[in-house]
């Protein structure tokens, strides 16, 4: 049997005291898109292990995490990916994080603007040009800038949630 989506959207989070993630998509968390929410600060956006998969992120901004995605044991089952697409990322590191990145069950990732400080990112241990050149699944047309304005990310962050 297999359960109806479950979304979470429109919401605005911060982590405080435990910076790691606002959504903690782990042990077995299935079926979710969480969708055009505003997150501050966390050592990750997307956060999923101990069995969790079938997760979307898309149409987020994640403002000032350490990493865009972290999955830290296990490749996804092939049929059973994350998604994390159309997300705006603004990174106070320049590594896109852990995702699986070969074999069967590949995170699918696409379309994201990634923020950093230099204005690269690397994914797979690659600068993000090089990793989409290695195959065309690969992350593509995602692109990477320089840190926009705080008050950009409020314009986004106020456009996103619809607050005037």
């Amino acid at each position: 049997m297999t359960p109806a989506y479950r979304e979470i959207h429109h919401n605005f989070f911060v982590d405080n005291y435990s910076p790691q993630e606002n959504v903690d998509n782990d042990d077995g968390s299935a079926y979710y898109k969480t969708h055009d929410n505003f997150f501050v600060y966390g050592g990750n956006g997307m956060k999923n292990d101990f069995g969790g998969h079938d997760n979307n992120h898309y149409n987020n901004i994640y403002a000032y995490v350490g990493r865009a995605v972290g999955f830290y044991d296990a490749p996804m089952l092939n049929g059973h990916e994350d998604h994390f697409y159309n997300n705006q990322v603004i990174l106070t590191g320049n590594d896109v994080g852990s995702i699986t990145c070969s074999g069967t069950g590949t995170t699918v990732m696409r379309n994201n603007k990634y923020y950093t400080k230099e204005g690269t990112v690397k994914e797979c241990g690659m600068e993000l040009k090089k990793w989409q050149q290695n195959n065309s699944n690969n992350d593509q047309g995602s692109t990477s800038a320089k840190y926009p304005s705080d008050s950009a990310v409020m314009e986004w962050a106020s456009a996103l949630l619809n607050i005037h």
